[in-house]
């Protein structure tokens, strides 16, 4: 009865909603709905309490994360986390409704819900709380972090000589090809703030899976680098010695990772494969900093790039950043910007300066400070006592005596002056520091040795390179050291003042003391001073070169100077020499060029029976002085021929000079100069000893006279180096030498030629490393000489003028070549044509077509780096044929006014899959008034792997680039006109925002 009110009580609306959605529900389902309905309470309860115990566990482990610091959660654990977070807030849901529903009258079917929901979240929730027992643990070693953030990394914005490198960088980190990139710079230039900035660099974190920056000490073997390695990455080696099975692990964790390793100060050849680091082909590099630059050729640095000192503008500006709060102190600006300059412009040495003086408020301390730097490196001062420890270190390190003389001389030189490499090594000469010089030996093997010595020097950079080694520098700083040691040693003795720094350097010795004296640039230096005469037969060297204003040298100058070795009065305004010039009997170098105003030698000259070196180019003695016929131990004479009155006679000078080794006649006044070459040609043929020749043959005929009868020439292993100047009047700087280094040494400029004449050129050609071809009057390919195998030795080339010439290298016709003996071995089969060749230059060539045509034997012009072409008015292809796939070293191409090239790369030649790369390393091109150019390839496949500028003026008709947003990486910048970007028709617009930001307009161009 009391079930059947209840239903007919409290249950009747259920009923009727069951009518009447006509829906037939069983009595027993309605009786769990009722069921359900009168737990809702206890359901409840049940669900907090379940709740607290979720919590509870969530954070005991939570509490168990903290606590291991160095390990992270597992992924399951984070799901878990989720899930628990989850269902919190779920059941939060259900109170809240439980709560806001309580006091109300509920139906039974809203009752039973809540308390069905409840009932599923319990079960749910005591899943979890299974769960989250963890059996076998939740914690793991944490993943090592991508980049570990140099956080007081210095800031390069605003420092374009720091800015510079890192761009560089990051341009070859992009680039697949490259494995092995060296950054090379002197102590304290800025190697380490480079290294980190690129270590922080957010395009570095998105290039590569890992980045490990470590530096190397000089202490640090490779086993502490590999575990220092292995910790980097949290690789464990816990307990394991085995050096192998360390690496073993480094290199399974690193052989699937694009990784970058960036190794700073490393001081000498690291075994990388050894470590453990695996050789991937997936992109990953390493990046190593060096001060010495032999170590970028151990470690196998395909780049290099330098760092330089920063400019003067820069180094102000880094210097009064830091000091910018008492920079703007009364009278203080002036004396900072004097401490600034003995900074050196070195990084290292600024900011331990600057923030040495930026605790100093008032213009007396400044300069007390001031008067100390001075005497470095003897003060007191952190930055100072660093570059000094690591800068004696390398002085120390030479440990040869020789070097270490070689080096310390270097300081007698103004900072940073260009101290040309030949002169400097005279004088090491000279002095002694490279052995005595005998009958036995060769002045040649000096010079070899003292090179040796340069380059020793320049790799450890306590000499800094020039360009192309044809002068190195020595810095401020380090020539502060040099002078500092030589100080203390009792056999240098230096007194030295120049423009720059006339009384500065305290340490030198009196004048009267000196054994060596070196007053180079002087400010208003008109006359030597006497006090020189009062130092009795001690001096070495005395250096008087550069001083504009010196006129007047005392006849007694030189009377008590009888052991002095080196003598450089260059570019001085001497009119003539002293008579006490003869008591310099131990005179080894004596150097008169540019000295405009002397017009002749003294007879005492000829009383210097011990000087080797004499160099009078550029004054107005007369061509080859009788005096010199008493030289007998000359070794090297420099002299100019130019016009005067009379004829002027050699007098048969030259053929006496029997130990003379170099010989070099500039020649000012070419057409008299015609009239007597042959004279003097055979006074140079009758020297037996020489090696090193720059000579001006009129002719081939006077060439071939001098190939035939010199014994010097005929005995090959002994003629090391020539400037031979055919048809033209001599040049003292040939175009082509200016792009290689100084150890291209056998050049040939050859004008006006004629086919009767190739064999003899052919033959010297044999020998020769860089030629300019100049208007030759028949031939009508460089392969028509006699024999190409003469241009085997040939790196660089300039073709200039040589109106027949209709292609370059043809090698189309290999039937035409053989029955003219070209091109052709002693089988009859083709030979590869000049397969050294580095750099070629085409200029004015009215009648070439054809620049390279015909498929090519194998090593023809394969490492040919840099192409330039200018004004070839009927050219119309560069590579024909497939030539083109020779280039694979090709890395600059540079065409201007060639006005009949429509199109750079022919569809054809770029078929097959193996034209991908065709030119795999070009990283400039440069099209300069091309105007019938429409392609530069129509070949869409077509790599640029390497291309990284382009520039392109005046060429109207190429209205489309043949490189998508992918093909061409490491593109970084193109310049041209603005009118012609504008009209360039692109593929899509994701194109065109690939290469809209590396655009620069501009409407001039100087090739």
């Amino acid at each position: 009865m009391a079930t059947t009110i209840l239903v007919q009580g409290v249950a009747a609306p259920v009923v009727q909603e069951v009518v009447r959605h006509g829906l037939a529900e069983s009595y027993s389902h309605i009786r769990a709905k009722i069921s359900s309905s009168g737990k809702l309470d206890d359901n409840h309860e049940l669900l907090c309490q379940d709740v607290k115990k979720l919590f509870a566990l969530k954070d005991d482990n939570e509490n168990e994360v903290q606590r291991h610091k160095q390990k992270v959660p597992t992924s399951s654990y984070s799901l878990w986390m989720n899930r628990v977070l989850e269902i919190v807030y779920e059941v939060e849901k259900l109170k809240s409704k439980y709560e806001s529903k309580r006091l109300q009258r509920w139906r039974i079917q809203q009752r039973s819900r809540l308390s069905e929901g409840m009932v599923q979240k319990l079960n749910q929730i005591g899943k979890l709380i299974e769960e989250g027992q963890f059996p076998r643990g939740f914690l793991v070693d944490k993943r090592p972090e991508r980049v570990l953030k140099v956080l007081d990394a210095p800031k390069i914005k605003g420092f374009p000589t720091l800015e510079g490198p890192v761009e560089d960088i990051l341009r070859l980190l992009k680039n697949i090809r490259i494995k092995r990139i060296g950054v090379l710079g002197a102590v304290g230039v800025g190697k380490t703030t480079i290294m980190q900035n690129i270590n922080n660099h957010e395009e570095v974190s998105k290039l590569f899976d890992i980045v490990i920056l470590l530096e190397v000490s000089a202490e640090q073997r490779e086993e502490k680098l590999q575990r220092a390695i292995a910790q980097r990455l949290q690789v464990n080696i816990e307990g394991v010695n085995d050096r192998a099975e360390v690496a073993r692990r480094i290199h399974e964790d690193l052989l699937s990772k694009k990784y970058l390793l960036l190794l700073d100060d490393a001081m000498d050849s690291i075994n990388l494969e050894k470590v453990g680091i695996p050789d991937n082909d997936n992109g990953s590099k390493v990046l190593f900093a060096t001060k010495f630059r032999h170590v970028c050729k151990l470690n196998r640095a395909s780049r290099l790039i330098s760092v330089k000192l920063l400019s003067s503008d820069e180094a102000w500006k880094m210097f009064r950043d830091i000091v910018i709060d008492v920079i703007n102190l009364p009278d203080i600006q002036p004396i900072a910007r004097l401490v600034s300059n003995k900074c050196a412009r070195l990084p290292l040495l600024i900011k331990a300066i600057a923030h040495s003086f930026k605790v100093k408020e008032n213009a007396f301390s400044w300069r007390a400070g001031l008067k100390d730097l001075k005497i470095w490196p003897e003060i007191q001062n952190q930055g100072l006592r660093e570059m000094y420890s690591f800068l004696r270190f390398c002085y120390d390190e030479l440990k040869d005596e020789k070097k270490q003389k070689c080096f310390l001389y270097g300081s007698l030189y103004p900072a940073d002056s260009k101290i040309f490499s030949d002169y400097l090594v005279e004088c090491w000469a000279a002095e002694g520091f490279l052995g005595d010089l005998n009958d036995t030996r060769r002045y040649r093997d000096i010079r070899d040795c003292g090179y040796d010595i340069l380059e020793h020097l320049t790799n450890v950079s306590l000499l800094e390179k020039g360009e192309r080694m044809i002068y190195v520098r020595m810095n401020n700083c380090i020539r502060q050291l040099a002078l500092h040691i030589s100080s203390e040693d009792p056999e240098c003795n230096f007194y030295v003042t120049s423009r720059e720094d006339s009384s500065e350097f305290n340490n030198s010795v009196s004048l009267q003391q000196a054994k060596r004296i070196s007053m180079i640039d002087h400010n208003k230096l008109c006359e030597i001073s006497s006090e020189i005469q009062e130092n009795p037969n001690k001096l070495l060297t005395l250096l008087l070169q550069k001083n504009y204003e010196l006129a007047i040298i005392t006849q007694t100058l030189f009377e008590y100077m009888s052991n002095l070795r080196v003598l450089d009065l260059y570019c001085t305004k001497i009119r003539n020499l002293p008579s006490s010039l003869s008591k310099l009997t131990c005179l080894r170098g004596l150097y008169l060029n540019d000295c405009v105003l002397l017009t002749e030698l003294p007879s005492e000259l000829g009383k210097l029976k011990l000087l080797e070196v004499l160099d009078i180019r550029g004054s107005r003695v007369t061509f080859i002085p009788l005096h010199i016929r008493s030289l007998i131990n000359l070794r090297c004479l420099r002299i100019t021929y130019m016009k005067s009155g009379d004829k002027v006679e050699s007098q048969d000078v030259i053929s006496k000079l029997h130990k003379l080794e170099e010989l070099i006649i500039e020649v000012n006044s070419y057409k008299q100069w015609c009239n007597e070459a042959e004279d003097v040609m055979n006074q140079v043929s009758s020297l037996e000893n020489l090696t090193t020749l720059r000579f001006c043959f009129p002719t081939p005929s006077t060439l071939r006279g001098f190939m035939e009868k010199s014994k010097s020439w005929r005995d090959h292993n002994q003629f090391t180096s020539f400037r031979f100047f055919v048809g033209f009047p001599n040049s003292k700087r040939p175009q082509i030498l200016e792009y290689f280094d100084y150890k291209m040494t056998r050049f040939l400029k050859y004008c006006n030629g004629e086919h009767k004449d190739d064999l003899t050129i052919s033959e010297l050609l044999t020998q020769t490393e860089a030629l300019e071809l100049i208007c030759h009057k028949d031939i009508k390919a460089l392969s028509d000489f006699v024999s190409t195998t003469s241009l085997n030795s040939i790196r660089g080339c300039v073709i200039e003028g040589c109106n027949r010439i209709s292609t370059i290298v043809d090698a189309i016709d290999t039937h035409h070549n053989m029955e003219n003996g070209h091109n052709v071995d002693d089988n009859g089969t083709n030979r590869s044509i000049l397969p050294s060749l580095e750099q070629l230059y085409i200029r004015n060539l009215l009648k070439l077509r054809c620049v390279f045509r015909g498929l090519m034997r194998t090593g023809t012009l394969s490492k040919l780096k840099i192409l330039v072409l200018r004004n070839c008015p009927l050219l119309k292809r560069i590579f024909s044929n497939g030539a083109i796939r020779q280039f694979s070293e090709l890395q600059k191409l540079k065409i201007q006014d060639c006005s009949e090239i429509e199109e750079l790369i022919m569809k054809y030649e770029g078929v097959g899959t193996e034209s991908y790369y065709m030119l795999p390393k070009l990283e400039l091109l440069v099209l300069v008034n091309v105007p019938k150019l429409k392609i530069i390839c129509q070949n869409d496949s077509l790599a640029w792997p390497s291309l990284e500028v382009l520039v392109i003026h005046d060429c109207p008709e190429l209205k489309a680039f043949p490189f998508s947003k992918d093909n061409a990486a490491n593109l970084r910048s193109i310049k041209g006109q603005q009118e012609w970007w504008n009209k360039l028709e692109w593929e899509n617009d994701e194109v065109k925002e690939r290469f809209q930001p590396i655009y620069t307009s501009s409407d001039e161009y100087f090739f």
